[in-house]
C-alpha cells in the first residue's frame, strides 16, 4: 500500500482536468471588444453627406464630408491597432486627440473605455463606456462592454441587462447571447445556458460564420455536460445546409472525433484537405487520428510530408512529425528533426523538449535530463519541471528532486502543482511530516482542492490519525464520481472500524474503475472485515490468477494464503 495515492493515476487525471473545465464556461471569451470594434465601425460610418443642396455645391460638400468621415475611419482605426500591439502610451495619447477633435463622437469613447481595460482601470472604463451612451443611448457596443465589464465583477444582473439592452438593439448580436450564456452558467442555470445558445443559433441561421461561432460555444457546453451527440446533430445539420463549406465541414469533423465515429471523421478530413490544397491544420487532424491506427503509418506520414511541403518551416507540422516518429521508435529521423527545429527556432524551446524525449525513448536518461534543464532554464513551466522531477525520481535521485522543486518553489510560493508534487517526492523519501506540510500549504489556499485532500486522507490513514476518515469524506462529497476518491474513502471507512458503510464506497468504487486491481484487492479487504469470505475469495483469486503485477499484491496474495486456511 506504500505510495498507493501520492501519484496521479488515471482516475485522479481525469478528476484534475473535470474541476478545471467545470470551473467556468468562459462563453465570454468570445466577445472580444478589439474585433468588435473593428467591425461594427457604426456611428461613424453611418454618418451620411447631406442631401440639402444640389448641384456641384451639394457634390463638393458630399466630398468634403466623405472626406472628413474616411479621416475619423482612418484615425479609429490606428488607435485601435496601438491597442492591439498593446502600445498603450501611444494610444493614450491617440484616443485623447481624437476625443479633443471630436468630443460627441461615441466610438472614440468606446476606444477610451478598452484603453482602460487594458489598463485594468475598470471605474474608468465604466465611466467612458457611460459617457458613449449619453452620446448615443442605442451603441451596442457599449452595453456589450458595460455587460463583460459587470459580469467580471459579479453582478450578473447589470450584466443581464446590459446584454438583454444590446440583444433588444440588435436581435443577431451573437456575443450578447454568449455574455447571457456565461451569466446563467454562473447561477448554475444549465438548461438556461442552452436555452440561450440555441436561440442565438436560431437568430443568426443564414450567417454562416455567426452559426458557426455559436455552434462551437455549444460544443464546449455539450462537453462539460457530456453530451457530445448534440454538437454531432448540429454540425450534421450545418454541413446539410452548406455542404461544400470548408468551416462547416471542419466543424463536423470535431463532432465526429468527440463522438468517436473516426471513420467518418476520416471521410470529412479527406473531402476539407481536398478542397483546401494548402491546409496545414487538417492534414495534421487527419495524420493523427491515421496515426493511431497500425498499418496506416505510411499514410499518416505522407500526410505530415505534404504539410512541410506546404510550409517547410512551419513548426507545428514538423513538431508533430517528431513526435510521431518517437512512437515509431525511429529515434534517429526524430533526432534529426529536434535539431531541425532548434535551429529554426533557438528561442523556443520546442526542439530541446522533442531532443529530451528522443533520448527518454532510447532510455538515455542522463542526457534526456541535461537538455530538459537547459530548455526549462530558458522558459521554465510545471510541465517541463515535473518531467525532470519524474527523471530524477526514476534514477533515484530523489534529494536532487527536492532541491530542484524547492528552488521553483522558492519563486512562486502559492504554485499548489508544486508543493503537491513536492508532497508525493517526500512520501517517496518516507518523511511523511515534510509530505503532510505540502499538502496543508495547498489546502490553506484551496480548501476544497480534492487531491490534497485524498492524498492527505491517506497519508493520515497510515499513521491511524482519526481525521483522515473527515478529509477522506470531504475529497468523496466533492468528487463522488472518481474511483480512486471514492475507494481511499471506502478503504478508511473499513480501516477505522465502519465496514458496512465501507463497503458500499467501495463496491461504488470499483463500478467507477473495475480495471484498478488495487481497488480490488480493497474491495476484497471489505467483504472479508463484512464477514464474507466467498466473495473476498472469488476476487482474490482471480486477482491471483490475472498475473498482473500492483503495489499491493504481495498483500492480496497474503490475504488469500490466510482466507484459504480458515
Amino acid at each position: 500500500m506504500k505510495n498507493k495515492k501520492t501519484m496521479t493515476e488515471n482516475g485522479l487525471a481525469v478528476l484534475a482536468i473535470g474541476l478545471l473545465t467545470s470551473s467556468s464556461l468562459a462563453m465570454s471569451a468570445t466577445y472580444d471588444p478589439l474585433k468588435l470594434q473593428q467591425n461594427n465601425f457604426n456611428a461613424i460610418d453611418q454618418i451620411a453627406p447631406s442631401n440639402n443642396e444640389s448641384g456641384s455645391a451639394s457634390s463638393m460638400l458630399d466630398s468634403l464630408q466623405q472626406a472628413e468621415i474616411n479621416n475619423k475611419k482612418s484615425n479609429y482605426l490606428e488607435a485601435l491597432s496601438l491597442l492591439k500591439q498593446n502600445k498603450l502610451k501611444e494610444a493614450r495619447d491617440k484616443i485623447s486627440a481624437l476625443l479633443k477633435q471630436a468630443p460627441a463622437e461615441p466610438e472614440f469613447y468606446n476606444l477610451q473605455a478598452l484603453l482602460e481595460t487594458l489598463e485594468k482601470n475598470t471605474f474608468a472604463a465604466e465611466q467612458s463606456y457611460q459617457k458613449a451612451l449619453q452620446i448615443n443611448p442605442i451603441n451596442i457596443l457599449a452595453h456589450l462592454g458595460l455587460a463583460k465589464l459587470t459580469l467580471e465583477a459579479g453582478e450578473l444582473d447589470k450584466a443581464k441587462d446590459y446584454a438583454n439592452k444590446a440583444l433588444s438593439i440588435n436581435e443577431k448580436t451573437v456575443s450578447a447571447y454568449f455574455l447571457l450564456a456565461d451569466i446563467a452558467y454562473k447561477q448554475k442555470n444549465n438548461s438556461e445556458v442552452e436555452t440561450v445558445l440555441l436561440k442565438a443559433h436560431e437568430k443568426v441561421k443564414g450567417n454562416i460564420s455567426a452559426e458557426i461561432e455559436v455552434i462551437k460555444n455549444l460544443g464546449k457546453f455539450y462537453a462539460l455536460q457530456n453530451k457530445p451527440e448534440k454538437i454531432l446533430f448540429l454540425s450534421e445539420d450545418l454541413v446539410k445546409r452548406y455542404p461544400d463549406n470548408s468551416q462547416a465541414l471542419s466543424v463536423l469533423a470535431g463532432a465526429q472525433i468527440v463522438n468517436d465515429k473516426k471513420i467518418l471523421a476520416e471521410q470529412t478530413l479527406r473531402q476539407l484537405i481536398n478542397q483546401e490544397k494548402q491546409d496545414i491544420n487538417h492534414r495534421l487532424l487527419l495524420a493523427k487520428l491515421l496515426s493511431e491506427q497500425p498499418g496506416k503509418e505510411k499514410e499518416a506520414l505522407k500526410l505530415m510530408d505534404e504539410a512541410s511541403v506546404i510550409e517547410p518551416n512551419n513548426p507545428q507540422a514538423l513538431a508533430f512529425k517528431t513526435a510521431y516518429l518517437i512512437k515509431l521508435q525511429r529515434y534517429p529521423e526524430a533526432s534529426e528533426l529536434a535539431s531541425k527545429i532548434d535551429n529554426l527556432f533557438p528561442k523556443l524551446v520546442l526542439g530541446k523538449l522533442l531532443k529530451g524525449d528522443v533520448f527518454l525513448g532510447e532510455k538515455k536518461l542522463d542526457k534526456a535530463l541535461a537538455i530538459y534543464q537547459q530548455a526549462y532554464k530558458l522558459q521554465p513551466n510545471d510541465k517541463v519541471l515535473f518531467t525532470i522531477v519524474d527523471l530524477m525520481s526514476a534514477q533515484k535521485k530523489l534529494p536532487e528532486a527536492v532541491k530542484f522543486l524547492d528552488q521553483a518553489l522558492e519563486k512562486n510560493p502559492k504554485n499548489s502543482a508544486i508543493h503537491f508534487k513536492l508532497a508525493t517526492v517526500y512520501q517517496q523519501l518516507n518523511n511523511n511530516s515534510q509530505a503532510e506540510n505540502h499538502y496543508k500549504a495547498i489546502l490553506a489556499e484551496q480548501p476544497e482542492n480534492v487531491l490534497a485532500l485524498n492524498n492527505l486522507a491517506w497519508l493520515y490513514s497510515q499513521q491511524n490519525n482519526p481525521q483522515a476518515i473527515e478529509l477522506a469524506k470531504k475529497a468523496y462529497t466533492n468528487s463522488p464520481e472518481s474511483g480512486a476518491i471514492a475507494d481511499t474513502y471506502g478503504y478508511i471507512l473499513v480501516k477505522q472500524g465502519q465496514p458496512a458503510e465501507g463497503l458500499t464506497v467501495l463496491e461504488k468504487a470499483v463500478s467507477l474503475a473495475p480495471a484498478a486491481n488495487d481497488i480490488q484487492f480493497h474491495l476484497a479487504e471489505a467483504y472479508a472485515a463484512n464477514n464474507n469470505r466467498n466473495k473476498a475469495l472469488e476476487i482474490l483469486e482471480t486477482l491471483a490468477k490475472a498475473g498482473q503485477d500492483f503495489s499491493e499484491k504481495k498483500a492480496a496474495l497474503s490475504l488469500l494464503d490466510k482466507l484459504k486456511a480458515n
